[in-house]
């Protein structure tokens, strides 16, 4: 571990090992917290850091309220050749979305799709991470959830939209995947909550104050509304992820998911839609695979606008901040390790990054 006057440097394995064993601390059996912290820092390591390490203080505050269930007995409710409805049971997302994906992953072997919806769960955390898992094993994943309202429809004042991100990779050859992973609105929510525990301003465009104007400042962006990706393109696409989630499986749309951070008192109830496809059953894996290679190619001899750092795939900056954080350490910053240590006191536990 390294450490600066803001921020602490720790490796993955240890960073790993440390939230696993919070969490067990927590009540989760050693397996389901082994899954929840590899998914944390899987997102920490790509610099997804508003989905990853740094939510683990609010995970501990929900399980000491009983609001996320730390044992949860997750079934499958109904199931088919090709898909499965699966409960959570109001456990951590990781959790449910891990069962799912790798049911998937071994269904879509024989039908050449195969689709997991997810209700009742606390968030799914960084839907990439699921979509990866597909990819890893040369299938295509697809990631869609809801979340609670944060975003006004198109022309409306008031929030009845979640940032409902969507993930979708694609495998290649060799070396990390193509990951698309994004949020419907301008910016994750949890984005403007890390901002606001490193004191940093927001950019424009992420949001709007309680008045309804623009605003860079986390807080009163979290008073306020969450814009829109592209206007009423995002609003569109988060309303249809809304409905092919939390109206699929079942599990309630809008309102009826309730905040991460706040209402501690209830589950969240969140839905999410997991799934994998096996290109073999369709162009078959060589000439998919040869495609996607020849595509890459083709994106990488673009040659870059005036201005330009160049051109990259999506995920691409991702993969190499993995790459540096696995060799350098994961930063921690000192106001999200001070959360982390006061709620593990709550537990009677220390945390050690050593």
């Amino acid at each position: 571990m390294t450490e600066t006057a803001a921020t602490v440097w720790i490796p993955a394995d240890r960073l790993r090992a440390e939230v696993a064993r919070l969490l067990t601390a927590a009540g989760l059996t050693e397996a389901d917290a082994r899954t929840v912290a590899e998914s944390m820092v899987e997102a920490s390591l790509r610099g997804v850091d508003s989905h990853g390490v740094a939510a683990l203080g609010t995970y501990l505050r929900r399980l000491r309220a009983g609001a996320t269930n730390p044992r949860p007995q997750v079934r499958i409710v109904r199931s088919g050749p090709a898909y499965i409805l699966v409960d959570g049971d109001n456990g951590l997302g990781a959790i449910a979305g891990t069962f799912a994906m790798e049911r998937a992953i071994a269904g879509c072997r024989q039908t050449g799709i195969f689709l997991a919806l997810c209700m009742n769960n606390t968030t799914l955390g960084a839907a990439f991470y699921y979509a990866r898992m597909a990819a890893l094993h040369g299938l295509v994943g697809i990631t869609l959830s809801n979340a609670p309202p944060s975003m006004a429809p198109w022309g409306g004042r008031r929030p009845l939209l979640g940032t409902n991100p969507l993930s979708v990779a694609v495998p290649r050859r060799e070396g990390e995947p193509i990951i698309l992973d994004m949020a419907t609105s301008a910016a994750a929510k949890s984005k403007i909550y890390l901002a606001r525990e490193k004191g940093t301003p927001i950019p424009e465009g992420w949001a709007l104050d309680p008045e309804g104007r623009p605003t860079t400042d986390p807080e009163k962006a979290l008073k306020g509304l969450l814009m829109p990706l592209g206007g009423p393109k995002g609003y569109g696409l988060s309303l249809c992820i809304d409905l092919l989630t939390g109206a699929l499986s079942g599990g309630g749309c809008m309102d009826k998911v309730a905040s991460l951070h706040h209402g501690l008192d209830r589950g969240q109830n969140v839905s999410f839609l997991l799934a994998a496809i096996d290109p073999e059953h369709f162009a078959g894996q060589d000439r998919f695979l040869a495609e996607v290679e020849e595509v890459v190619a083709k994106v990488h001899g673009c040659p870059p606008a005036a201005g330009s750092p160049g051109v990259f795939l999506p995920g691409e900056l991702e993969a190499r901040t993995r790459q540096e954080r696995l060799e350098r350490g994961i930063p921690i910053p000192a106001k999200v390790a001070a959360e982390i240590r006061q709620e593990a006191a709550a537990f009677g536990m220390e945390v050690d990054w050593t």
